[in-house]
This record gives structure tokens, sequence and C-alpha cells, in this order.
């Protein structure tokens, strides 16, 4: 967290990932409080993996983060598969991990009206970047009465 904090207001890298750092922080992933978890998956986030391969092994490792409790890690987890899916070739792989992102964002979507808003406006530029990736999820974006403005100027 510190590290993120001072990363944040510096102008050049303070913590470089390594291959080998990447490798130690994802075996950490399963030791850390769901906070921690968000913060090595945002920093994570700006690793460049070196190829495809090493970018889908990021990915497998990072994938069960998708079915966590705290909408936080859910979303760090969701940012750092967009961020290695630029590295993969592969339209199979590709549509794959899409379908495996869908369903968490669309469960962050029932939870409390902020976090549906924090949800909307992430959503809002996944989809700029991944139009087809709740294609089959059009329902869940259909405003109801008992949601606040907020979320229902979101939605539209």
């Amino acid at each position: 967290a510190a590290f993120a904090e001072i990363q944040d207001n510096s102008s050049r890298p303070i913590f470089e990932i390594t291959s080998h750092t990447l490798s130690k922080l994802l075996t950490a992933l399963n030791e850390c409080t769901e906070w921690g978890q968000a913060f090595i998956l945002d920093a994570l986030s700006r690793y460049k993996a070196a190829d495809a391969r090493e970018a889908e092994n990021i990915e497998e490792r990072v994938m069960p983060r998708l079915q966590h409790a705290n909408c936080a890690v859910v979303l760090s987890a969701v940012k750092m598969i967009l961020q290695q899916m630029e590295l993969i070739t592969s339209t199979d792989v590709v549509r794959n991990l899409c379908k495996k992102m869908a369903p968490p964002l669309v469960t962050l979507l029932s939870a409390e009206p902020e976090i549906q808003f924090v949800a909307l406006r992430n959503i809002n530029l996944i989809v700029q970047r991944r139009p087809t990736i709740l294609a089959h999820e059009i329902k869940v974006f259909f405003c109801k009465y008992n949601d606040p403005v907020y979320v229902k100027m979101e939605k539209l």
C-alpha cells in the first residue's frame, strides 16, 4: 500500500516489477488480506508480460480473484486481466476471458448503490475497450424504480 501511494505521487518508477518479483507477488496473493490483494493486483497491472504465454499464465493465477467477495479485489483483478489481454493474440482465449469476467461484473450490479455506481463507471470504461463483453447481460442495465438517481444516470 505504501509503495502504491509513493508510486502514484512520483513521476519515475519506484517499484519495478520483474518476472521474479511477479512470481513472488502472485504467490503472496493467497496469503494477503483482501485489501492487500487489491493493492498487489493494482501494482501488478503495471507489469507488461514478455509474451502472450506469460500473459496467459498471469491471468490463470489471477482468475480466482474474480470470485472474491470484496468488490475492490474483483475490480483490481479485472483491471489486471484487461491489461494482460492486450498481449494475447488468440481470439478464443480472449473470448473465454471475457466470458469469465462478465458474471463477476454483473454480480457487482446487485450490490449497494454506491458499489453499483463505481462498478458502472468501470464497466463503462471496460465496454469501450471490449464492446461485446456484456452483450448478453443487457437486462442488468435496466433502471429499477428504487435505484438512486446517480445509478440510473450511469445505467443510461
